[in-house]
């Protein structure tokens, strides 16, 4: 996106101010390395047990920006003049419930969900904007094309079909879109059966170069 362009003036820099880790998982992480020829270390806030599994990226970034992490919590605290943000405990990663202290809005970004806990239940029903974990449609979708692959659920992604779709269509939020979509998911095909079901329960699939406003 260009907002998110180095900007004229230092090629080396980029509006991005902080980067926020639901967890450690490979795919969440690497492109850190990306921002390396920042010129100021990079702000990531995670939590305690995420840091320790990513210890060894501030070897390699302490070569060029470094990283100044800092610690979540699940109390707002400023993001910004008029962001706040807080983090919702779940197994095996977190969420991030953002406000906008300007308008009022809220917005919920969970990608990585393996149960439906009691406070991520509240804070979905709570939320005008809610991105949630879209990474499978069902349990065995990868051992269907990858024998002796791990389930959805053993890789911490509730399935949508018999995991998330019912639950996020009862949400009143105003806009729920599913993220971190795996391509083996049926969802991502315009002519599937399971994308009209994920849109006819008034879910939307997040695309590329999408924005969205709270």
């Amino acid at each position: 996106m260009p907002r998110l362009q180095p900007r004229r003036d230092s090629p080396r820099n980029t509006p991005v101010a902080g980067v926020l880790l639901t967890n450690a998982d490979i795919d969440h992480a690497l492109g850190l390395l990306l921002l390396r020829e920042h010129e100021m270390p990079l702000v990531v806030y995670a939590a305690d047990e995420t840091r320790a599994a990513l210890a060894w990226l501030d070897g390699i970034l302490a070569r060029f920006c470094g990283i100044e992490w800092r610690k979540t919590s699940p109390e707002f605290q400023m993001l910004s003049d008029t962001i706040a943000f807080r983090t919702i405990e779940l197994p095996r990663s977190i969420a991030f419930q953002f406000r906008d202290d300007s308008s009022g809005a809220t917005a919920l970004f969970a990608p990585s969900v393996g149960e439906l806990t009691d406070e991520l239940r509240n804070t979905v029903h709570g939320s005008d904007v809610v991105l949630f974990d879209g990474t499978f449609w069902s349990d065995g979708e990868l051992a269907a094309i990858r024998p002796g692959a791990r389930s959805a659920r053993q890789m911490n992604h509730l399935p949508i079909s018999d995991g998330s779709l019912d639950f996020l269509h009862q949400s009143p939020a105003r806009r729920k879109i599913y993220t971190h979509i795996n391509n083996t998911n049926p969802i991502l095909m315009p002519s599937s059966r399971e994308r009209a079901q994920v849109k006819q329960s008034g879910i939307e699939i997040a695309r590329d170069g999408s924005e969205i406003v709270i």
